[in-house]
């Protein structure tokens, strides 16, 4: 071996010294002792020393010349250098197989460094670069020749790869992997330091890979990358930049220009790291092409040359579908941390047709134009900051944030901002504005609950959308706003819309702020909607301009108060035809409006917080699943109702109000009516007439009084229609009345009304039947309303006694009265007719002496009686007058029961008479006086009889026959009191009366044995007259009367008998007793006449009965001492047709 590749040494030599060419052998080399052009191939390997180089000469130094082994392969380890005058490495056309190339040292070419003549297919190449791989007129690679799909080619540079002449390295097709640590560069005019420069490669492309790491420079004079591909490809490859350090243009080209690919089936991304700067001195940073998608953790940026401020558009990023007829979508997403700032425009998309999605975290700038800016169209999601300004350098600059030719969508939760513009563009005749968006229309969203400090900001406008040049935007417009949008010397927001197409409208949803120096928004001339939420503000005026606009209080479920003042053609929100709110919102309006338009709510609720609104109409609408509600107090100009609604005056901390209606209104749903006892109520008041739908409801909430008339519709015009039903909540179960609507011309009221139960139904008892009649007729009066009386009984509800209401309104006690002062006559006249009995049997001898017990007190004695002759008498002349004086106490206790009409009474008394008589002969006259107070109690009403009388009597016997005789006269003072619940009062009252007595007897005396009887008849007439009166401390029950009367005549026929006996030693004991019937005749029944204070209403009551027929007796006892006292004790009773009384009689007499 070592003799052939002598030999084959030596032939080499040789032909090189006669001057002829011949390829050099394939086989393994190590530099030194190899030298001049190494040809190898299949599995050869060749070193190069450090120190040590290998010179091509006019040759390719190495020259890989057959197929390789795919496994090593080729394999080239340079430590020293590789010297070309033509290409360093080169191939033959037709290599495969892998080839590896390390570079510790310096590979130095006048031509190519390193080229691939062939298409590599089913080749691998793979260099490693830790040194200097250079070319002074050609490439340090030329792969533009290594075409084929299945060719790879994988570059790691941690040194320089480097061209002086023309592009660093050319690319071709396969799969492609370059990693760079150091430097790729051109210093050649017009060069790239990357480029595939055969368009047709890129359809043979299967996926270019470049990793760019921390420190890493890929730089070309002109593009620092270029990708391009024929017109009509539609390869697919996959192509990866990922740049941790920088790639730029030095001159004039674009850090990576991806512009001149035309498919739009590859998938393309950059990737620029945290450290990583994609920068142009004079174009754009990057060009990109469709469906691009850039990540930029870094800087990505663009300049321009000195002097060109006026005409540069050198954008950080940039694509143009114009250019290659195509339009084209690029995706940036640029994150925290992350800068886009480019000299014109942050990112351009110049095709009319092109279209940006941009996601921003991170800070994207324009330093003569727009943050981001698209002829075309375009969808923007900022966190971060954007900006556009002009530069003072350029005599032109319009400095918009965001600039979307056609219509775009922005989400912007960061800041916006157009910080200014500068001069006329070229071409238009207005100088240009600074827009925080300017946009064609679609859908700007600024901010959410979460970012409320989200900002688009103007230095003339907020947001401006137009056709780019003060025409109308391309297409309508939505703007939710939960920031602040802001024109700093012009709009909040324009909208430019002359109104021609319909289909072009502007729509604000408007959570935040929104403001400009004059007017907030103007919204052009189309069918426009603002949506106001409470909490939200704009500075200056929203004109809503031409066409049918709408202002939407809240949305879906919100509860929003809103002043009215801000309504009206004259007021902040001018010029809107309708103001609405969506389904189940809660909308309270405040302040004083001109609005002149609709109010439309449907299947949602409005209140009134005292907000006029006299020119507006509400049209109130709803259904059974969410109705239309109205509430509050306020002024409509007219309403319109209809549907499922409920119309309600005043508000649950002041539920009575009023609703004013200055035109018509019709009333449809249900009216729900708030009342009370004190005369408030709802009001629902109109101007015109006032319509009341078919189907309408009131429902009433609250108690009504009787005495009101409430009025809960009124019409200065007319009221048409009436409701078809009153339902009350909670209603009270009343006895004799029920609430009732009632209309008129121009009201619609509401009241108590009785029904067909007559207050006579619960009378059980005749005056309980005449105190309803008597409050009957009031009912039937004008007093029915006014009377306090009538109304609270007729407003009596289940539960309450009207039979006992009427029992204790009747006052009976006034009329029981007479009887029970009659039955006391009866008892005093019969003491007097005892003391007559008591002389006429003075001076009897034997049994009948006896008849004269159980009389009064005297004091003076009559002649001794045989019974009591142990006892030294103190006789009496008897031929001169003898005068007695005598005493009489007495009590009685009268009970009578209820008739069944009036009330059961119990009358207590206790009185005393006193009198004096003179007996002549047969005769006796004398005269009485006396004083009694008695107590009448009935349930419910008691009186207080005090009576003084006077009394003149006489007698005459004629033997057995005696008659007697007296007549009385009485003054009595009556205090009286009832009780009546249903008005919770006591009446009082206080008044006279008097009382006239004449009554007559006659008796027999006879004795048998030691007992005497005396059957007596008598007849008696006694006459009561009570005075006048009014009852006080009731002004709704109390009762007054003119006064009344009441005469009576009876007789009695009954039997007195007495004996006396001695006991002991001087006792007389003188045992007495009678019965008797009497037998009353003439006014039995008292009866009085009353009326009512509070209505003059006069009624007939009647008291209870004297007894007509009764029993009466008597049963006492006299004990006469030896000492000369006489005790008396007797029990008078009596009994008879439901009244009974018990009296009782006591005497002390003492002879001197």
């Amino acid at each position: 071996m070592p003799a052939l590749y002598a030999s084959s040494s030596r032939l080499v030599l040789s032909l090189f010294l006669v001057g002829m060419a011949a390829p050099a052998l394939a086989a393994s080399f190590t530099v030194p002792p190899a030298a001049g052009q190494q040809s190898v191939s299949g599995s050869d390997t060749g070193t190069i020393d450090e120190g040590a180089t290998l010179a091509g000469g006019g040759s390719s130094a190495i020259q890989w010349s057959a197929a390789a082994t795919a496994n090593p392969g080729v394999v080239i380890i340079n430590n020293g250098t590789i010297t070309s005058n033509t290409r360093t490495i080169d191939t033959a056309s037709n290599v495969t197989g892998a080839f590896t190339l390390t570079n510790n040292g310096s590979i130095i070419s006048k031509d190519d460094a390193f080229r691939i003549n062939g298409a590599l297919a089913n080749g691998t190449v793979t260099i490693t670069n830790s040194g200097t791989i250079s070319s002074q007129t050609g490439q340090g690679f030329d792969f533009d020749k290594a075409t084929a799909t299945t060719a790879k080619v994988s570059v790691d540079n941690s040194g320089t790869i480097s061209s002086a002449g023309s592009d660093a390295i050319r690319l071709g097709g396969g799969t492609i992997d370059i990693t760079n640590s150091g430097t790729i560069e051109t210093t050649s005019s017009g060069k790239r330091a990357i480029k595939f420069d055969t368009a047709a490669n890129f359809d043979t492309l299967q996926s270019f890979t470049l990793t760019n790491k921390l420190g890493g420079v890929v730089a070309g004079t002109d593009d620092g990358i270029k990708i391009s591909s024929t017109v009509g490809s539609t390869a697919a490859p996959v192509i990866k930049i990922d740049n941790a350090g920088t790639i730029k243009s030095t001159i004039d080209g674009q850090g990576i220009d991806l512009g001149g690919i035309y498919s739009t089936a590859a998938t393309i991304t950059i990737t620029n790291r945290s450290t990583g700067l994609i920068t142009a001195a004079d174009n754009d940073g990057i060009q990109g092409t469709n469906g691009l998608t850039i990540d930029n953790y870094g800087t990505i940026s663009s300049y321009y040359a000195a002097g060109t401020a006026d005409t540069q558009n050198n954008s950080a990023i940039k694509v143009d579908g114009d250019d290659i007829a195509k339009a084209i979508t690029i995706t940036v997403n640029n994150y925290e941390g992350g800068l886009i700032s480019g000299a014109y425009h942050g990112i351009k998309g110049s095709g009319a047709s092109d279209t940006l999605i941009v996601t921003n975290s991170g800070t994207i700038e324009g330093r003569n134009g727009s943050g981001v800016n698209s002829n075309g169209t375009g969808t923007l999601t900022n966190y971060g900051t954007i900006t556009g300004t002009y530069d003072p350098a350029a005599s032109f600059g319009d400095g918009d944030g965001v600039d979307f030719d056609h219509a775009g969508t922005v989400y912007n939760y960061g800041t916006i901002k157009g910080l200014g513009s500068k001069g006329i563009k070229p071409g238009e005749e207005k100088p240009s504005t600074s827009e925080g968006i300017a946009i064609g229309g679609g859908t700007i969203v600024n901010g959410d609950a979460t970012h409320t400090s989200a900002l688009i900001s103007g230095a003339n406008n907020g947001i401006l959308a137009d056709d780019s040049n003060s025409g109308d935007a391309y297409a309508a417009m939505s703007v939710t706003n939960y920031g602040t949008i802001q024109g700093l010397d012009g709009y909040g927001i324009r909208y430019v819309n002359s109104g021609v197409d319909s289909s072009k409208s502007l729509t604000i949803v408007n959570y935040g702020t929104i403001s400009g120096t004059t007017y907030a928004v103007e919204m052009g001339g189309g069918n426009d909607l603002f949506v106001y939420h409470t909490g939200s503000k704009v500075t200056g005026i929203v004109d809503a301009e031409g066409g049918t606009d709408t202002l939407q209080l809240g949305a879906l479920g919100d509860n929003v108060t809103f002043d009215a003042s801000l309504i009206g053609d004259a007021a902040t929100y001018r010029h809107f035809e309708r103001v609405t709110a969506e389904a189940q919102t809660q909308t309270t309006l405040t302040g004083t409006s001109t609005f002149a338009g609709d109010l439309v709510f449907d299947q949602s609720a409005l209140a009134l917080d005292n907000a006029s609104l006299a020119k507006a109409s509400l049209i109130l609408s709803g259904n059974e699943t969410n109705a239309g509600v109205l509430t509050g107090n306020g002024t409509l100009g007219s309403l319109a109702a209809s549907g499922t609604v409920f119309l309600s005056p005043g508000t649950s901390a002041a539920p009575y109000g009023t609703l004013a209606v200055t035109g018509n209104a019709t009333l449809a749903g249900t009216y729900l009516v708030d009342v009370a006892q004190n005369g408030k109520t709802d009001l629902i008041t109109v101007g015109g007439t006032a319509t009341i739908a078919e189907g309408a409801q009131v429902a009433m909430y609250g108690a009504l009084a009787w005495s009101r008339i409430y009025t809960i519709v009124s019409s200065d015009t007319q009221v048409s229609g009436t409701f078809a039903g009153l339902t009350v909540a909670n209603p009270i179960n009343y006895l004799f009345v029920t609430p009732e609507l009632s209309y008129d011309d121009t009201r619609v009221t509401l009241a108590l009304e009785r029904t067909g139960v007559a207050f006579a139904s619960y009378a059980l008892t005749r005056n309980q039947l005449s105190v309803a009649g008597a409050l009957e007729r009031i009912g039937g009066s004008d007093k029915a309303r006014s009377s306090t009386l009538y109304g609270d009984f007729a407003t009596q509800v289940a539960g309450d006694n009207p039979s006992l209401a009427l029992a204790q309104l009747s006052g009976d006690i006034h009329a029981t009265l007479p009887g029970q002062i009659a039955t006391e006559n009866m008892l005093v006249n019969d003491l007097i007719l005892g003391r007559l009995r008591q002389a006429d049997y003075a001076g009897a001898k034997g049994s009948t002496a006896a008849l004269g017990a159980g009389g009064p007190a005297r004091a003076y004695a009559e002649p001794s009686s045989p019974g009591a002759s142990a006892f030294k008498a103190i006789k009496a002349p008897t031929d001169a007058p003898v005068w007695t004086g005598w005493a009489q106490g007495y009590g009685q206790w009268l009970s009578t029961d209820s008739n069944g009409n009036a009330a059961a009474a119990d009358t207590n008394l206790g009185g005393v008479l006193l009198g004096g008589d003179v007996s002549l002969a047969n005769t006796v006259f004398g005269l009485a006086a006396g004083y009694s107070s008695a107590s009448t109690s009935t349930d419910f009403a008691s009186a207080d009889t005090e009576t003084w009388r006077i009394a003149a009597y006489g007698g005459a016997r004629f033997d057995a026959i005696k008659l007697r005789a007296g007549a009385s006269y009485g003054w009595s003072s009556i205090d009286t009191s009832r009780f009546v619940a249903l008005t919770g009062e006591a009446p009082r009252a206080s008044y006279d009366g008097t009382a006239g007595n004449l009554f007559a007897e006659a008796g027999y005396t006879v004795a048998l044995g030691g007992v005497a009887f005396e059957p007596f008849a008598g007849i008696g007439w006694t006459s009561v007259n009570l005075g006048s009166f009014a009852e006080t401390n009731a002004p709704v029950a109390g009762l007054a009367s003119e006064g009344t009367s009441f005469d009576t005549a009876y007789t009695t026929l009954g039997l007195r008998l007495a004996t006396t006996f001695a006991v002991g030693s001087g006792i007389a004991v003188t045992p007495h007793a009678s019965a008797g019937w009497r037998h009353a005749f003439g006014d039995v029944v008292p009866e009085a006449a009353v009326a009512f204070v509070n209505t003059g209403t006069v009624f007939g009551v009647e008291g209870l009965p004297i007894a007509q027929d009764s029993l009466v007796g008597s049963l006492g006892i006299d004990l006469a001492f030896a000492t000369g006292v006489t005790l008396t004790l007797a029990y008078d009773g009596m009994a008879g047709d439901g009244a009974s009384y018990n009296a009782g009689k006591a005497a002390l007499a003492v002879k001197f």
